[in-house]
Order: C-alpha cells, then sequence, then structure tokens
C-alpha cells in the first residue's frame, strides 16, 4: 500500500477535482437495457416477456418524464445522484452502518499472506493503526496517489470523508458532520 500511495510524486490528491466533468446521466433507453439484461437470468421466459412490456411501458410514458427531470436536476449539481446516494445508502438507515455498511480502512488487507491466529491481536491492530495513521499524514499532505481509469484521472472527494467526519443522529435521518482539512487548508486558515 505505501509504495502505491507514494508514487504520487507532484500531483496533490486533490488538485484536479474542480476540473473534473459532472457525472453524465445516462440515456434513458441504455438503463432500461441493463435493467432487462440484469433481471434476464432470474426470470423464466413468461416472466421475462412481462418484465419488457412493463419496461416498454415505463420507457414510453411516465419515465420519459422522470428522465427529463433527472437531466434538469444534472444542470444545477456537479453529481446529480450524490445527495439521494448518501441519503438512501447511509443516512436514512436506521442500523448501525459501522457493522453494516462500513466499507474499510485505508490499512493493508494482509490476510492473504498472514492469517489472523491465537495471540497476534494486539500485534496486528498495531500494524493496522500505522497503516492508518501513515494514510492520514498521506491524505492530509495531499500525497495520495490520484486515482485514473485508463488516462482519465477520477474523483477523490470521498477522501475527505475518511477520516473527521461522523453521523450525526436525527429523527427520521442522519446527517454528516466533516470536518477534514489538508495542511495547505490548515496554513490558510492559520
Amino acid at each position: 500500500m505505501e509504495k502505491q500511495v507514494l508514487e504520487s510524486s507532484e500531483e496533490r490528491t486533490f488538485q484536479y477535482q474542480d476540473s473534473l466533468p459532472p457525472l453524465p446521466v445516462p440515456p434513458l433507453e441504455e438503463s432500461l437495457s441493463k435493467y432487462l439484461d440484469a433481471v434476464k437470468p432470474f426470470l423464466n421466459e413468461e416472466e421475462y416477456k412481462r418484465t419488457e412490456g412493463i419496461v416498454k411501458k415505463f420507457e414510453n410514458g411516465i419515465g420519459k418524464e422522470l428522465h427529463q427531470k433527472l437531466l434538469e436536476r444534472a444542470k444545477t449539481r456537479r453529481n446529480w445522484l450524490e445527495d439521494w446516494w448518501l441519503n438512501v445508502a447511509y443516512l436514512d438507515l436506521r442500523i448501525s452502518t459501522q457493522i453494516h455498511c462500513n466499507m474499510g480502512g485505508p490499512g493493508p488487507f494482509i490476510e492473504h499472506c498472514w492469517p489472523p491466529k491465537e495471540g497476534t491481536q494486539i500485534e496486528r491492530a498495531s500494524i493496522n493503526l500505522w497503516h492508518t495513521l501513515k494514510f492520514w499524514d498521506l491524505l492530509r499532505a495531499e500525497k495520495v496517489a490520484i486515482e485514473r481509469s485508463r488516462d482519465a484521472v477520477l474523483d477523490m472527494n470521498q477522501f475527505r470523508m475518511l477520516f473527521c467526519t461522523c453521523k450525526i443522529p436525527g429523527v427520521t435521518r442522519d446527517s454528516i458532520g466533516s470536518y477534514f482539512k489538508t495542511g495547505k487548508q490548515m496554513q490558510i486558515l492559520a
């Protein structure tokens, strides 16, 4: 992990954030086709034909109107899906997200070369903590390598919520408090 993270030489982790294009809304036809491909293995021929009919009715009816609303929403947001995803996947849940939704941390996944066994908990916890703190230092210094898909730069904003972020309980929906600052932001505030 450390070698991969440290290979970001001149680039700063968040330097391209403002230049990234907005999240595109996929064409309605493409989404519906992918939906049909996804359900096909689970349906018999009769059920699939019925599902195709429902999808066609949706596409020629309310689907067009809803898709147009998504396109309108996308005109005013860089990421038209982000708020909805955050709410549904994390903030509306009335179960512990630490247990049920935590995606993990930045530490190495070493089970393949160092299987857990009795008596190694403190040593393993120490190594995990060391890697987490090392990642914290790299992230605050904006030295975490920028993720890419081929040559395209990917959004790194999710890393801003990895540390210094908490879920604040609400009655029907929780909220997020995020206080992460890079070393550069801390210098500006000083």
